[in-house]
This record gives C-alpha cells, sequence and structure tokens, in this order.
C-alpha cells in the first residue's frame, strides 16, 4: 500500500463464499466497507459489514436467512511466516499481499449465531448449547424441557434404566406395552442414518433437533409418524489446527426423599391395633407380639430402606481429537462412564468411540462414520415382587444379617408368624442378575457433484447389537419365607442387525437471487434382522460352579429368529421466493414385508406453505421493532408399520400340552399347528397431521415468539376384532378399525438480554396434548391396568375408581347408610351396601344406584396426562462465569399413588407408613386415615380416590455454574481453553404428591401410575473441560 490510508467498499455475493468454500456460511448478501491505515509497519483494517446471510438450518433441511451487522477491527504486519504476535497477526512478506478474504469471512460467521435454527416451531429451536453443558451418560435424560411437544418419560431410576421420548403425544394405541412404545417412539436419526441415542456419547453430540409436523418428518417415511430426533455428531472442520479436548466430572448421587415407615415399636403397636378391630383372639395373634413386648431385644429395628438404598459414585471421561486439511477434516473421540446405582449392588458402566470423517477431491466427497458402545449393568434381583415394595413391606423386626443361614442374611424369624415380605439387600448380593449390549454402527457415503447444483449421493450403514443376559440364583435361606434348595441359571443372547441403503439426488438453483428451488429424490431399502438363543438349567454342584454345563437338570433351550424389510421411494419439492413466500412438498411411498400383497405399499404426501409477512416491502419501515413474522400451514400424512411380524400369515404354534404327543409309547414327539386365523387384510396404519404456526421474531431478533396446534388423527389402528367358532379357532383377528386423535398446542419465547457485563438467554416453553381413542373394531373394547382404563371415547390412560365419601364415624351413621344404599335380592331380602361396616371404615358412593359396589361403580377422576408441560431454561453469562439451569414442570395430571396403598393396605401383613400411627378410633376421629382392621373387611384399600393424588410439580431439574479462564492465563499453560464446574441435577421438586417422585412411571397408556418404579436420583458432581 502506497499511500498512508485507503478506503475500500465492495460486495460480497453467493460466488464468495463458494469460492472460499467456509463451513458456516454457504450463500449471503453483504456491504463492506473497508478503512486502512499504515503505522509503524503495522496495517489497521476496520471493517463495516451489512447485509445478510444465508446458512443451513442445524434443525431441518431448509435454508434460512440472518442478518448481519457487525465492526470488526485487525492489526496485520508482514513478516516470514504466519504468526500471532498479541493482538497483531503476521502474514508471509513474500506474498506480497494481504489476503483479507479469510479474516472477512472469520467476522461474518463469528457474529452469527453458533446455531443455526429457525424460529421456533418450524422445526425448534437449538438444544445442544444446553445439552453440552448438562453432565450425562445419557443424552435422553438431559432433553426434559429443552423443547415444546417432547415428553421425557422415566420408567425408572434403576440400573440400567434409559428414558423412552415422546413427540406430541399419542400416535398409535395397541394392547401389547411393547408395541406400543414402538409405535409411539420417535425415529432417532445420527448422522444420516437410524441410530440409537441411548448409546450415543453426548459429548459427540453437535446439533439435536426435533421433527414434529408432517411437512418436515415426511421425508424420513414410516417410522417418522411419531416424530424424528436428528442428531449430527462433531465431524471436525477444514482448514483446522489438530486440537485435542479433554472432558471428565465426578459425582454422588442419593435418594432425594425416603418415606416415613414404622420402626419396630410403631409396627407392634399398629399390627395389635389391626388384630384388636378385626377380633382376633389373643391366643392367635402371631408370636412376635408377645415376644418383642417381653424382650424388644431379640428382635431388630432395621430401616430398610437405610439398607437398601445407597450413595452412589458417577464417574466420566470423554477425550477428542479434531483436524482438518484443505479437503479433509476428521475427528475421533472415545468415552468411559461408570455410575453406582442408589439401590445396593447395582450399577451400569458404558465405554466407547467415534470415528467420523470426510474427504473431498474435485467434484467428490466421501465421508464415514463408525462408533462402538458398550453398556453393561448389574441389575436389581427378582424376589418374586418388586424391590421397591420389598423394601418398605419387610417388617423392622427382622435382621439384616444372620450368619446361621444360607448366604448370610437374615429375613422372617422361624416360628415367630411373620409375613413372607423379603430381604432385597440379600437378594440383590446373592443373584447374580447382569445385563450386557455391544452396539456397532458403522455408515459411509459418496457424493459426485457432476454439475453445480445437483449432488448425487449413495448412503449405506449397518448398526449390530449384540445382548446378553445371565441370571443366576444360588441356593440360600433369607430367613423362614424366603429358601431356594436348588441353584438355577438362566443366559441368553440375541444379535440384532439393521442395514441401510439409499441413494439420493439433490439440485438447489438460485434464479436471479430471488428464486430459490430444491428438489430431492431418493430410493432406501432396509432390512432388520433378529435372532436369539436362551438355555436354563438347575441343580448345581455348588454356588461357586455357576456355568451352565455344570446344571444337571431342568434342562431348556429356545430360540427364535424373524427379518423385515422396507423399501422406499421419496422426493421433496422446496421452494421459496426472497425468503418471503414458502411452499415445500414431498411424498413417501413405502412398501413393507409386515403386509401382504396388495397391501405392501402405502403412498404418504405432505405439504406445507410459508408467508414472512416481514419480507414484504410494505413492512419495511417495522422491520426493526418486527424482523420476523411468519405464518406456517402444514398438512401431511404418515405411514406406521409397526405392527409385529407374521401376523398376516399362519403362523405355527408348538410345544404345547395340547400339541405334543407320545411316540412309540416312551417319547414325547414335538406337534406343531396352526391355532389362529391369519390377519390377511391387515394395511398400513396412517397418521394425517394439520399443523398451524406463527413465528414472530422482535428487535432484531432479541425477542423470539412462537405458537402452533396441531391435530393429528390416526386412522386403520390395528384392533382385535372376534371371528366365528364355526371357523375352528377359538380366537380373533386383526383390523385396521382403530381411530386415535390426538390435539394439542405448543407455545415458547426466549429472550436474549444484556445488562452491563452480564449476558442472557431465558427459554420458556409451554405444550399441551390430548389423545382420545375415536373406535376399536369392538366398541365396547376397554383396556384395564390397576385404576387405568382406556377405551372407545376416553383419552388415553384415564384413572376411574372408586369414589369415597369420608368415614363412618359411628354405628348410627352405618347403619343409616346400609338402610338408605342396598338392594332386595331374589328372595326379597334386604342386602346392605356395605354389610360389614364399621366405624372407623371407609365410605364408598354406588354411583349407578343398583345397591352393589361394583366395578359399574368406578368413576373417572382425570389422568396422568398433565394439562401443561412447562419447561423453562436460564443461561447466563458474566465475564468468565456461566450458569445454565433447567427447571421442568407438569400441570393438572393427577398420580396413583400405589405406594400409599402398599403402606396403608389392611388386607395382608407387612410393614405400615406411620400414617396408620394416625388411624381412626373413636379418640381420633378428625383422620382421613381408617380404621387399622386385620383381614380388611370392608375393602377400605379397594382402588378408590383415596389414592389418586395431585401428581403437579416443578423442578429445578438441573443447575451448573462453571468458570471459564481466560485465555491469556491458558495460553501460559499450553491450552486453548479450560473449564471447571460445580452441578446438581434433581436439586429440588415443589409438589404435593407424597409418593417417592412424581415423575416416574409414565409408559404409553399408563401416565401418572405409580407402581414399582425406583426413583430418580438427586446427584451432585463437578468437572473440567479443556483443550489444546
Amino acid at each position: 500500500m502506497k499511500a498512508d490510508s485507503a478506503k475500500y467498499e465492495f460486495t460480497l455475493d453467493n460466488q464468495f463464499f463458494v469460492d472460499l468454500d467456509g463451513p458456516e456460511v454457504q450463500k449471503g448478501k453483504l456491504a463492506v466497507e473497508l478503512n486502512v491505515k499504515k503505522t509503524s509497519g503495522v496495517f489497521l483494517l476496520d471493517f463495516q459489514t451489512e447485509g445478510f446471510v444465508i446458512v443451513p438450518c442445524d434443525r431441518c433441511l431448509d435454508e434460512m436467512e440472518l442478518p448481519v451487522s457487525t465492526s470488526d477491527k485487525l492489526k496485520v504486519k508482514l513478516g516470514s511466516s504466519f504468526a500471532e504476535e498479541g493482538d497483531i497477526v503476521v502474514v508471509p512478506e513474500e506474498d506480497g499481499y494481504i489476503n483479507i478474504a479469510w479474516f472477512l469471512y472469520e467476522f461474518i460467521a463469528l457474529n452469527i449465531p453458533m446455531k443455526h435454527v429457525h424460529a421456533p416451531g418450524k422445526c425448534n429451536k437449538g438444544m445442544v448449547g444446553k445439552l453440552s453443558k448438562i453432565p450425562t451418560a445419557n443424552a435422553e435424560m438431559a432433553l426434559q424441557g429443552m423443547a415444546p411437544g417432547l415428553s421425557v418419560n422415566f420408567g425408572s431410576g434403576a440400573a440400567g434404566s434409559s428414558a423412552t421420548l415422546q413427540v406430541r403425544g399419542v400416535t398409535s394405541w395397541k394392547d401389547d406395552d411393547g408395541e406400543n412404545s414402538e409405535s409411539n417412539g420417535p425415529l432417532v436419526i445420527i448422522d444420516g442414518v437410524p441410530g440409537n441415542m441411548s448409546y450415543l456419547n453426548p459429548e459427540d453430540i453437535k446439533s439435536i433437533s426435533v421433527l414434529k409436523d408432517a411437512a418436515t418428518a415426511a421425508i424420513y417415511g414410516s417410522r417418522s409418524a411419531a416424530g424424528v430426533i436428528l442428531i449430527e455428531t462433531h465431524r471436525g472442520t477444514m482448514n483446522s489446527a489438530p486440537k485435542i479436548t479433554f472432558s471428565g466430572y465426578w459425582g454422588l448421587s442419593a435418594m432425594p426423599k425416603r418415606l416415613e415407615v414404622c420402626n419396630s415399636a410403631e409396627f407392634i403397636k399398629v399390627r395389635k391395633m389391626a388384630l384388636i378391630n378385626a377380633g382376633t383372639d389373643e391366643s392367635r395373634w402371631p408370636k412376635y407380639i408377645s415376644e418383642y413386648e417381653r424382650d424388644p431385644s431379640q428382635f431388630a429395628d432395621t430401616d430398610w430402606q437405610k439398607e437398601y438404598y445407597q450413595r452412589g459414585f458417577t464417574q466420566k471421561y470423554n477425550i477428542g481429537y479434531t483436524a482438518g486439511s484443505a479437503n479433509s477434516n476428521v475427528s475421533l473421540s472415545a468415552f468411559y462412564s461408570k455410575t453406582d446405582g442408589v439401590t445396593i449392588a447395582t450399577g451400569d458402566e458404558k465405554f466407547g468411540f467415534r470415528l467420523n470423517s470426510d474427504v473431498t477431491r474435485g467434484k467428490f466427497k466421501m465421508g464415514e462414520s463408525v462408533s462402538y458402545s458398550r453398556w453393561s449393568a448389574d441389575l436389581e434381583s427378582n424376589s418374586g415382587f418388586s424391590s421397591i415394595y420389598q423394601v418398605t413391606n419387610m417388617e423392622p423386626l427382622a435382621f439384616l444379617y444372620d450368619e446361621n443361614n444360607d448366604g448370610g442374611y437374615g429375613g422372617a424369624i422361624s416360628g415367630m408368624g411373620m409375613s413372607d415380605a423379603g430381604n432385597q439387600v440379600a437378594f440383590n448380593k446373592l443373584i447374580d442378575n447382569t445385563s450386557s449390549t455391544d452396539y456397532i454402527a458403522a455408515s459411509g457415503y459418496l457424493q459426485y457433484e457432476p454439475i453445480k447444483g445437483l449432488i448425487v449421493k449413495f448412503n449405506a450403514s449397518r448398526n449390530m447389537y449384540f445382548s446378553k443376559s445371565r441370571l443366576f440364583t444360588p441356593t440360600y435361606e433369607i430367613g423362614a419365607a424366603k429358601r431356594n434348595t436348588m441353584a438355577s441359571l438362566s443366559e441368553s443372547r440375541s444379535q440384532t442387525t439393521n442395514d441401510l441403503l439409499e441413494l439420493t439426488a439433490n439440485y438447489d438453483k438460485t434464479i436471479a437471487e430471488i428464486h430459490n428451488l430444491s428438489l430431492l429424490l431418493g430410493l432406501s431399502q432396509e432390512e432388520n434382522k433378529y435372532e436369539d438363543l436362551s438355555a436354563s438349567g438347575s441343580d448345581f454342584e455348588n454356588n461357586s460352579m455357576s456355568l451352565m454345563g455344570h446344571a444337571k437338570s431342568n434342562y431348556s433351550v429356545g430360540g427364535t429368529k424373524t427379518r423385515s424389510a422396507l423399501r422406499s421411494l421419496f422426493g421433496r419439492v422446496n421452494y421459496n421466493y426472497m425468503m418471503r413466500y414458502m411452499i415445500m412438498a414431498s411424498f413417501r411411498y413405502d412398501g413393507s414385508s409386515r403386509f401382504a400383497k396388495g397391501n405392501k405399499w402405502g403412498f404418504f404426501p405432505s405439504v406445507s406453505l410459508g408467508w414472512n409477512i416481514a419480507n414484504e416491502p410494505f413492512w419495511e419501515n417495522l422491520k426493526e421493532t418486527v424482523s420476523m413474522f411468519k405464518l406456517r400451514l402444514s398438512y401431511g400424512a404418515l405411514g406406521n408399520q409397526n405392527i409385529g411380524l407374521y401376523r398376516y400369515i399362519p403362523t405355527l404354534s408348538y410345544n404345547t400340552h395340547a400339541l405334543n404327543y407320545p411316540f412309540d409309547g416312551r417319547e414325547t414327539s414335538m406337534g406343531y399347528a396352526i391355532t389362529a386365523f391369519p390377519s390377511s387384510n391387515i394395511k398400513w396404519e396412517t397418521t394425517v397431521y394439520k399443523n398451524i404456526g406463527v413465528d414472530i421474531s422482535l428487535w432484531n431478533n432479541k425477542l423470539e415468539l412462537s405458537a402452533e396446534a396441531y391435530i393429528k388423527n390416526t386412522r386403520d389402528m390395528l384392533s382385535s376384532r372376534n371371528i366365528s367358532l364355526a371357523t375352528g379357532y377359538n380366537s380373533s383377528i386383526l383390523v385396521n378399525d382403530g381411530k386415535l386423535r390426538t390435539t394439542g398446542f405448543e407455545m415458547q419465547a426466549i429472550y436474549h438480554g444484556k445488562a452491563g457485563g452480564l449476558k442472557y438467554d431465558l427459554d420458556l416453553n409451554l405444550s399441551h396434548y390430548k389423545s382420545v381413542l375415536k373406535s376399536m373394531a369392538n366398541p365396547d373394547y376397554l383396556y384395564e391396568y390397576g385404576a387405568l382404563r382406556t377405551y372407545v371415547g376416553g383419552e388415553i390412560g384415564e384413572f376411574w375408581v372408586y369414589q369415597t365419601a369420608g368415614i363412618f364415624q359411628n354405628q348410627a351413621e352405618v347403619d343409616e347408610w346400609n338402610t338408605a344404599h342396598g338392594y332386595k335380592d331374589q328372595n326379597g331380602n334386604w342386602q346392605p351396601l356395605q354389610p360389614v361396616a364399621k366405624p372407623g371404615d371407609i365410605r364408598f358412593i354406588d354411583q349407578n344406584g343398583d345397591g352393589m359396589l361394583d366395578t359399574n361403580d368406578r368413576v373417572k377422576v382425570g389422568s396422568g396426562t398433565p394439562k401443561v408441560s412447562l419447561g423453562f431454561n436460564i443461561n447466563l453469562a458474566y465475564k468468565d462465569f456461566d450458569l445454565v439451569a433447567n427447571f421442568y414442570g407438569d400441570f393438572g395430571a393427577k398420580r396413583y399413588n400405589y405406594t400409599k396403598y402398599q403402606l396403608e393396605r389392611m388386607d395382608h401383613v407387612f410393614n405400615y407408613g406411620k400414617n396408620a400411627l394416625n388411624a381412626w378410633t373413636p379418640e381420633n376421629p378428625d383422620t382421613d386415615i381408617p380404621r387399622a382392621v386385620s383381614g380388611d373387611p370392608n375393602k377400605n384399600s379397594r382402588t378408590s380416590t383415596r389414592f389418586v393424588e395431585n401428581g403437579d410439580y416443578l423442578r429445578l431439574n438441573n443447575l451448573q455454574i462453571g468458570y471459564n479462564l481466560p485465555v491469556k492465563y491458558c495460553k501460559k499453560m499450553g491450552l486453548s481453553n479450560l473449564r471447571i464446574y460445580v452441578g446438581a441435577t434433581r436439586l429440588f421438586t415443589i409438589t404435593n404428591y407424597k409418593g417417592y417422585d412424581p415423575s416416574t412411571g409414565s409408559s404409553v397408556g399408563q401416565m401418572g401410575y405409580d407402581y414399582a418404579a425406583i426413583p430418580l436420583s438427586r446427584d451432585f458432581m463437578m468437572g473440567l473441560k479443556f483443550g489444546f
């Protein structure tokens, strides 16, 4: 430069970004004003940049426009080679010029959001920034409250458990719980191919999104009817220096709550009260009562919850490597995690690696993703009853240990008349119950760009699961009621293989910089294979010789093998005019091996329209205030083939008493026969989505708002229809006569703010849905699970229970009630409604007035499905400190407290909750706890409103506070960055629910039924992350 200063003005258009081949921005139009000054051999460059860039959305397949307005400065001097001297960039003098292209590109890229996402509701706001600051070995666990319409259902907090995901309520309904789970779980796509989120290291996730309506999900085919989770993992970037990262965290876990149960003295008190009220002669009382009163020291006073629930330790480590050259990039990572369960002698362990890379050679580009994960777990042992209730049911009188017993553990004391509740600590310690799965996923692609804008891509993948389980039950004596005199072993092995071949052609064309057209056409084939082998045996020489070959008797083997396939043709047309008017139309033509000829193929189209009013010329004066105002409308159909295998063809039953037959009087030969009529006319289930939404951005995207409402109607659901006995079969067939409707709405508000040195993002999202079963083949269809019912015309999973009306306070009230309520039998004799009721018993309502209490008197009292789910996320940054908090809550939900039933029931003899000490007596009439009475003659413990509680809760799911060491200190340590943090999960929960946990036990059709679920733990942790 000859002059001391100079001024330049130029425009950056699409070609600039194409020539530069940067990984972030692909298109744009920006005006740049550059002022250059030269002082003492240093060039001072001052950039003023205004305009917009177009980037690919990380959440869907559409492009999006982002405004850019930035002022940047750069100091450059000439030297022998590229280097950095403080804030001055040194470039080689031999080049003879300063190439500002890459510097300018980086200034632009740094001034647009790291996550490129449409306004919420289009595909949904990015979650990975929040997820990356929630240390976990299971990505699903951290997603709760992150996106509207996404439900994270926790079945249990036990070791080896994982959360299940659900998008926009129920999509399909079936009696089979396994098929319900499969039909209502979203399709997970990892790096472009189907995958499993449970085996994915959260640290590998680069972006994650949720596709919820037919318009965005349709292109992914039959498994997308229940939504799609799109995940992209880190692949490295081109032209980047090698970088190594490490992260690790360590934490402690504990039960956030323990239930109040009786100690030994209290148990004796309640037990005596129950026997006296039942009129049981003292000579028939269990011996432990008199013995305890004679000498309490001969009994224990065991707190079984304290013995069973422990403080767990968790640890996780990650290491990663990324690098890139002018035409390639690579990412390699590995992880290890180990967690001790909050229940004794349980825990799980995970480890694995991932390799991603891409290479570009002229018009060709290729890449691969290879990952391996192993997940092994020591599980709770089956003691014949749920562990959570064994722990609360076990009498405190029993000892934890007894060296005189086989195995060394105590239990019910012989000759004392104690219950058959078991020592769950002993079962977990003595029984070997383990499982493990090795998961291998490999995919690769080759793409070719014969002409500009046209990309032809071939993709192939294979996912493989190798699972095994082992259950060895030794001989033991755990008290008088739990003895096993013959050891047994069962083992299983299974292999699942999922293959995918896919060929796509994608053409993008921009015409006159105002018309943008994208075309996609593709073919795919999927094949799924499964096989397993199982064996069992018993009678081992001793408990140490526990291999299958040592079994002496009761041998049994089994095995299955299945195969299914899917072929598809799909396409999509996407057009927008000046990012103002948008239309997208797609189709999917799927053929499945799960249906008979004539029904194999299903055609599923979708269309969506969008209008960004803020890009209209008449909106120009409002754009500084309302930068986006977009209306969206979509309609589409998606198919579901998750209906089980081989249901359309006759299948053979075998090895049953009715089919096996003797041969030559000595041996039994296995018999085979068709025992069920095939359902040969079944076809695809179809879910039709209707979606309307609005997205608004205010003050240059400082405040982003979205709202949308949807209806999804599922038709042709499988349901059972009885067939005539004249067919020769005493069974039913499946027909496509079911219908289901889910309606809902979602809202989200995100605010980006600054206050001095404080930067903050606030994200509030609300969701609501209601799923109603509209029809089944049998109009009187009824599915019952405890207090839950699903029936035609009702919501999926309603609570139907007997209604209580207080407690009888005296005999006069009992007599009056039974005089007014009852019926006359066939002999004309009056039969009172509650003939054995006494003062202190519960009054139950005869709803239909027939004078009898039966299942017809149950009433609907609500549903476990919340009316509103809320997520609230806070991100704060102040100087080198940051804070992330995630709140989640359900409101308008009911919950059936089965644990309360277990602790207050009187029809069996178990330990009692402390509530039983407040049972009704003439001296204690002001209570809602009925009298303690052995045998429960009035059935006070029947399924009733007594056990239905308010299930609302608000929980601080995650909290993390971090510190980022300034770069200048990191450089002195040879690091590029260093972050340390402390955090906690489920730090507090605001709820009136009296059970362990208001969030567990939430499978499809059983929402809110709190049965036998280990509560989620509360975790405290610290960690660090650094790179170099």
